[in-house]
């Protein structure tokens, strides 16, 4: 795609984990991904065509301003940076908080794509949610 539209990248991209996570519908934003109490949680970009390069810039909890009871579950921060650069990547820790069990969290993926040496920015919101 030359130039894409958020549209298009919401449309394009697609998500995978290694802990059953999956999208009913197959948009991104609806894409769930279980994480654990306890443990690191890691996002890593990946493309098939090796003149690009995806780069994880940052994660940004996005909190529910209507619901009073809304909490992070991620022990390091609302906002998570990358490790920085082209192939840069994001590791996070789940808060190890039986109360966090089952609960449901939206959050933000800032990405980047890089190709030429000129790297372009763009957000997805797909959720995770805690298991004991």
């Amino acid at each position: 795609m030359s130039n894409p539209s958020q549209e298009e990248i919401d449309t394009m991209t697609t998500l995978s984990d290694d802990n059953d996570g999956v999208s009913e519908n197959g948009k991104v934003q609806d894409f769930l991904s279980n994480v654990y109490l306890g443990h690191n949680v890691e996002w890593i970009g990946s493309t098939s065509d090796n003149r690009y390069s995806i780069a994880i810039d940052r994660i940004v909890y996005d909190f529910d301003l209507n619901d009073p009871n809304d909490k992070c579950f991620l022990e390091d921060d609302v906002t998570i940076l990358g490790t920085g650069g082209c192939n840069s990547k994001v590791v996070a820790t789940i808060k190890d908080q039986i109360e966090m069990a089952k609960t449901l969290n939206v959050y933000k993926i800032e990405f980047s794509v890089h190709y030429n040496n000129i790297a372009k920015s763009y957000l997805i919101d797909p959720k995770l949610i805690a298991n004991p």
